[in-house]
């Protein structure tokens, strides 16, 4: 067996191989040549190559989302390294393990006005969990030394505590394209190994001692990583039965037990002012990343409670609601379930009362969904209740997560969604990196501007036959109607809404791929059981709904689920 005769990426790639990483991203270029070369010729390795960097990074997180393991992306040096900065942000902040590999000029050619070269060290150094640069060539061994232990760091920091993305600059002299025959020996690797996480005694008495007599506990969980799915829900089901205790979760956070509120906004929009202080929290536990629902921040911060606590290994103080009072360094299931299990908290009726409300709100959202007009949210519901027991749901940023919420989503296997830094720029490659890998259907809703904008999404091979990519073409961005602002500014058209008239068939005719059309509810809900036939190519639907009716029917809505 052959591979690249460049010993840094012999070590990098035996590494990676070793440590676990099953799947790389390559981008083509010159400089990244060798990394190309041995990742491709080592058969532990599956390739991908995909040329648009932003959409290859992107696909590169759908996989690590869907798999929950590491992925690595491959470049050239230059600004395409550069492209890689959107999923790298979101990989941050969704706690996604993904492991940048950067092709470079030798150091000594940086700042010389050589061709193609930038200065990348530390570029992405605000949103990796590590950096660094390994030597351009290996003299001696101490640099072979250098280049394995700093391999091996960079690639456990990626997969320990609270995961995330790593960067590896890895400098390459010409000529870039020599090859060799592959020894047999193996890197040394060293792994990073985790205490178990467990509360003392001491810490259990010390937050129990915080907590006033039956109090009102809220737990709120926002998106999780994938594998944190099963853990999550055998915890919340265990104590979601203590009246004392109320869950709230959004869809994206993946909980889906049997007493979960899953639909916060249209439940929220049912408690009356006056009503409020009885639904307050004394006691909030949050974890998961940042909250899609802007009512239940709103609500909390009006309503502040005596303790909020955070959970998560690894994290910051994550002070949401500006009333933190612990920030617990555990994953979330292990802290549920062993404090839950050593605490009894005495009877009260708080669970129910949001229990009772959620049952009027829903009652309410079926009622106004039964009248309610061609519209996004109409869409939206024929859409969710055609989506296949058990599938995957990749939601689009903007207006998309949010009608999405507004459902409930529990018959699905799972439910995605870009909100680690909440851009549109990179929902359609993640889902077309999940479902390549997933064995179930997965359906994207997105948005037209955000699919537009990442058209080159589907500029590759692996396009799955499973995926279903609805696009509501609204004529812009929606959400800018219906939140306080822009809709109120005359150049909400231009510069928020960006209304625009673009030909989504024409983008399915550029890929060769299967293409519907509906206008109106009738129409979708025909071609609904079309669509979810067995197809050997992805399929596009557009959903034209009316650009100055959404709003309105999404304000009728929450004052219908009011009363």
């Amino acid at each position: 067996m052959t591979t690249t005769n460049k010993q840094t990426v012999q070590i990098l790639v035996d590494l990676c191989a070793q440590k676990g990483i099953k799947r790389v991203v390559v981008s083509p270029g010159s400089r990244n040549a060798p990394l190309s070369i041995a990742f491709n010729r080592d058969p532990r390795i599956e390739c991908y190559v995909i040329v648009d960097e932003r959409s290859a990074a992107f696909f590169a997180l759908g996989l690590s989302q869907k798999s929950g393991e590491a992925v690595a992306i491959v470049c050239t040096s230059g600004t395409a390294l550069l492209n890689y900065a959107p999923a790298v942000a979101e990989a941050f902040y969704q706690r996604i393990p993904l492991v940048v590999l950067s092709a470079d000029r030798p150091t000594e050619w940086i700042e010389q006005d050589d061709s193609q070269a930038i200065n990348q060290q530390q570029v992405f150094a605000n949103f990796t969990k590590f950096s660094c640069q390994i030597p351009t060539e290996i003299t001696c061994e101490d640099e072979a030394w250098h280049v394995n232990r700093t391999v091996n760091e960079a690639l456990n920091y990626a997969t320990s505590g609270r995961k995330g993305p790593v960067h590896i600059n890895i400098p390459l002299r010409e000529p870039l394209y020599g090859i060799v025959e592959k020894t047999n020996s193996a890197q040394r690797t060293f792994d990073q190994f985790e205490p178990e996480s467990f509360l003392s005694k001491e810490t259990i008495s010390d937050l129990k001692s915080r907590l006033p007599q039956s109090p009102k506990i809220m737990i709120l969980a926002s998106f999780l990583p994938n594998e944190m799915k099963e853990k999550i829900n055998a915890a919340i089901s265990r104590i979601e039965k203590i009246s004392n205790v109320v869950v709230l979760a959004e869809p994206i956070s993946n909980i889906q037990t049997a007493n979960a509120i899953t639909t916060i906004d249209r439940t929220l929009n049912k408690i009356q002012s006056e009503e409020a202080p009885d639904f307050a929290p004394d006691v909030l536990i949050s974890f998961g990343g940042s909250l899609v629902s802007k009512q239940i921040k709103t609500f909390i911060k009006n309503n502040p409670p005596k303790e909020h606590w955070y959970i998560g290994k690894g994290e910051t103080h994550i002070d949401t609601f500006r009333q933190l009072t612990a920030l617990i360094q555990l994953e979330p299931a292990a802290f549920l379930e062993q404090f839950f299990a050593e605490n009894a908290f005495g009877e009260s009726e708080y669970a129910k009362l949001w229990q009772r409300k959620e049952k009027i709100s829903a009652e309410r959202h079926s009622d106004y969904m039964n009248i309610a007009p061609w519209s996004d949210l109409k869409a939206f519901e024929i859409i969710c209740k055609a989506t296949p027991e058990g599938s995957d749901l990749q939601l689009g940023n903007s207006s998309a997560v949010r009608y999405g919420h507004l459902f409930s989503q529990r018959h699905l296997g799972s439910v995605q969604s870009n909100r680690g830094t909440s851009g549109i720029d990179g929902s359609t490659s993640t889902a077309v990196g999940a479902a390549w890998i997933s064995e179930e259907i997965t359906t994207l809703i997105s948005g037209d501007i955000s699919f537009f904008y990442d058209s080159n999404a589907l500029w590759n091979k692996y396009l799955s036959p499973n995926l279903r990519i609805f696009v509501m073409k609204n004529g812009g961005g929606s959400l800018f109607r219906f939140i306080p602002g822009p809709s109120s500014v005359e150049e909400l058209d231009d510069y928020f809404e960006a209304a625009q008239e673009l030909n989504i068939e024409k983008v399915a005719n550029l890929y060769n791929l299967p293409f519907y059309r509906s206008n109106n509810a009738e129409e979708l809900a025909a071609i609904l059981p079309k669509i979810y036939e067995s197809h050997d190519k992805p399929v596009i639907i557009e959903v034209n709904t009316p650009r100055l009716e959404n709003d309105k029917v999404l304000k009728a809505y929450f004052s219908a689920i009011r009363g």
